[in-house]
């Protein structure tokens, strides 16, 4: 069987072999030149990408201005694109090549059915996405937050007080 090099994923290092192998039968080996864009905010999410070689961003839209903002730099051996596999599969952000790039392409309707599958597969890829996905997300909220000099797009304490008429007030 052909190596993917899915071993020197963090996502999937240190897999035991028999899982290694389930997940290398399904995924690609795909190449994106210098700044395409590889998944846009809103759309349907139907991969997992993961970067072998090549360096890209993501890039996120404030809801308020709409000005894109990066949220993060991705080098070799990180993954992107598992809103592909949380409900509703829709993608929160751009993929940008920042360079040509090459990558293991995984569609999600296959891995969802081979993570079905495997149990034990499943719950080990859990865990590492809540280890090494989830903190960078709220990392991406932070930098979102850092842009938006003006105002929080998201709800602060200070939002969420008392908003009805004052003692005394007429209404």
């Amino acid at each position: 069987m052909k190596s993917h090099g899915l071993a020197n994923m963090k996502i999937f290092s240190d897999l035991a072999p028999e899982d290694l192998a389930a997940i290398e039968k399904i995924c690609e080996e795909v190449f994106y030149c210098y700044d395409t864009e590889l998944a846009y905010d809103g759309a349907e999410a139907k991969y997992v990408y993961l970067l072998k070689l090549g360096k890209t961003e993501l890039i996120a839209r404030n809801p308020k201005t709409g000005q894109k903002v990066v949220i993060a730099a991705k080098q070799p051996g990180e993954t992107m694109g598992f809103s592909s596999l949380i409900e509703p599969y829709q993608m929160n952000f751009i993929i940008r090549c920042l360079e040509d790039c090459t990558m293991y392409r995984i569609p999600r309707a296959r891995l969802l059915q081979e993570l079905k599958r495997r149990p034990e597969l499943f719950e080990t890829v859990r865990h590492r996405i809540a280890k090494l996905v989830f903190p960078n997300v709220q990392k991406a909220l932070d930098r979102l937050q850092q842009e938006d000099v003006q105002e929080s797009w998201y709800p602060q304490e200070s939002d969420m007080g008392y908003s009805g008429p004052e003692d005394g007030e007429i209404v």
